[in-house]
């Protein structure tokens, strides 16, 4: 199993997060620790870059949606950017992406933020 792996960079206001690996539940903890602590600086603004997941237990979407819920109750929301197909299959079926948007491009996730 590969190490799971997070990198931050800010686009404006907003972050994006690499995500590297499997986000199961052994590593959700730690995307968990690090959403709090953006949370706790008020950075509510968030896009999940997963094109180098492995792999997505129940455990980690769970830390997603609770994290997208909460980010839109401070005018904020978590995003994912290019999720592979067998992870989005997932998502779908469970009837997330009624919670999760999902975008394939950074240009399309940032310009999602925009309010109209």
């Amino acid at each position: 199993m590969k190490d799971f792996r997070i990198e931050q960079e800010s686009r404006g206001n907003i972050q994006l997060i690499r995500l590297q690996g499997s986000l199961d539940m052994y590593s959700f903890p730690r995307l968990e620790s690090h959403l709090q602590t953006l949370f706790q600086q008020g950075r509510y603004a968030i896009m999940l870059d997963c094109s180098q997941l492995d792999y997505v237990g129940s455990a980690g979407l769970g830390v997603l949606i609770g994290f997208a819920k909460q980010a839109r109750e401070h005018d904020g929301d978590l995003k994912l950017l290019r999720v592979p197909e067998r992870i989005y299959k997932i998502i779908e079926l469970l009837g997330f992406t009624k919670v999760l948007q999902v975008y394939n491009t950074e240009d399309t996730a940032l310009a999602s933020f925009q309010k109209p």
